[in-house]
């Protein structure tokens, strides 16, 4: 897998991205990025993760940044055994976090050359966190590609999330969070 900071370091001729925040790569995440691998080999494109070098709360809203599952190495290593041939790691900054949504999904597809954007329902980015799913779909069209929304994978009746293996792992239930986050082949 080739780690790159920039859209502009892509050199593969089209790309479909899985857009996240990728923290601990849980069990839905898995499912999230897996799905682009499959998508990429169907459109004859390379996958690309794309995610950040820190929690964007961390640097917007430092006092409600939650504590990282994983540390960035141990998430690409998951990206790398999940298939994926790209992982784009953006570092956020205030100024990034300031980008208008339809301005960060402008630049992602004509520098990685999407063919599809694959996230899952819950995804917010761009300024305000007024980026979600219902703009990537709106917007997929006009950009020249396809949108896949993944639903959540659930846990019993619980949403995977990160969130929630913080709250496994606050509660004591190590075993059912490790479950959740273990990588299987």
């Amino acid at each position: 897998m080739r780690i790159i900071r920039a859209e502009s370091e892509f050199t593969g001729a089209a790309s479909v991205v899985a857009l996240g925040m990728f923290d601990g790569v849980h069990i839905g995440h898995q499912a999230l990025i897996r799905r682009a691998v499959a998508l990429a080999r169907e459109l004859n494109a390379e996958s690309v993760v794309c995610t950040f070098d820190r929690h964007p709360l961390s640097v917007l809203c430092p006092e409600r940044a939650p504590k990282a599952l994983l540390t960035l190495k141990e998430n690409l290593e998951k990206f790398e055994r999940l298939g994926a041939e790209w992982a784009l790691v953006q570092s956020f900054t205030p100024e990034y976090g300031a980008t208008e949504p339809a301005d960060f999904l402008r630049a992602l597809v004509a520098g990685l050359r999407v063919r599809a954007i694959v996230t899952g329902e819950n995804y917010t980015f761009g300024a305000g966190g007024r980026g979600d799913a219902a703009l990537i779909r709106q917007m997929a069209p006009e950009l020249g590609c396809r949108a896949e929304i993944v639903l959540p994978v659930m846990d019993g009746d619980v949403m995977c999330s990160s969130t929630y293996i913080r709250q496994l792992l606050a509660a004591g239930e190590r075993e059912h969070a490790e479950r959740l986050l273990r990588v299987e082949d």
